[in-house]
């Protein structure tokens, strides 16, 4: 799977699968959510809570991955991966976990491609360093079929960072691109 670890806006750029970050109630409120929310994903907040409803549950556990269409997305799914418990906490290894469930979510979809912010950075504990190790961890065996990630994050130093920790040096599987 080739990596691409980029700054700037995650929702310009186009995939066949965008994960990004959701809380417990899946309310579209903030980050990445609220951005989409805002951009027209009404449509993906309403099935975010008909899900909710089906389910019976006011709110899904830590580690979920509930998929939505895309809405005003350039994707052809939502993948809205709960990297924080109802408290707001979170930790390496859950990240981690959460990120290898969500790829083999969009291994069964047949998808290729991949887009992602950071997950549990914004209003979960996790420092960019942590969720660069997150994913590294996640991304040692991926599904074969995923043939690119592109991680894009905010700040040129956040993107230097998890670019740095991807990076192997050892000939393994990662390829990381650096952007042009």
């Amino acid at each position: 799977m080739r990596i691409e670890v980029k700054h700037g806006d995650v929702l310009a750029h186009s995939a066949d699968v965008l994960i990004c970050s959701a809380n417990p109630q899946l309310n579209l409120s903030g980050g990445v959510g609220g951005e989409i929310l805002r951009r027209g994903g009404v449509d993906v907040q309403r099935q975010l809570h008909e899900h909710l409803r089906e389910i019976g549950q006011r709110h899904v556990a830590q580690g979920q991955v509930v998929r939505s269409d895309p809405g005003p997305v350039s994707a052809q799914y939502i993948l809205h991966a709960v990297a924080v418990d109802a408290f707001y906490d979170s930790s390496v290894e859950t990240v981690s976990d959460l990120v290898r469930r969500a790829l083999g979510h969009v291994a069964e979809l047949n998808a290729t491609s991949v887009v992602m912010p950071a997950l549990a950075t914004g209003y979960g504990p996790l420092t960019i360093e942590q969720f660069a190790e997150a994913v590294a961890q996640a991304v040692e065996h991926p599904p074969a079929q995923i043939e690119s990630l592109t991680i894009v994050l905010r700040r040129e130093e956040d993107a230097r960072t998890v670019r740095d920790r991807l990076s192997t040096d050892d000939g393994g599987e990662r390829s990381i691109r650096q952007p042009r």
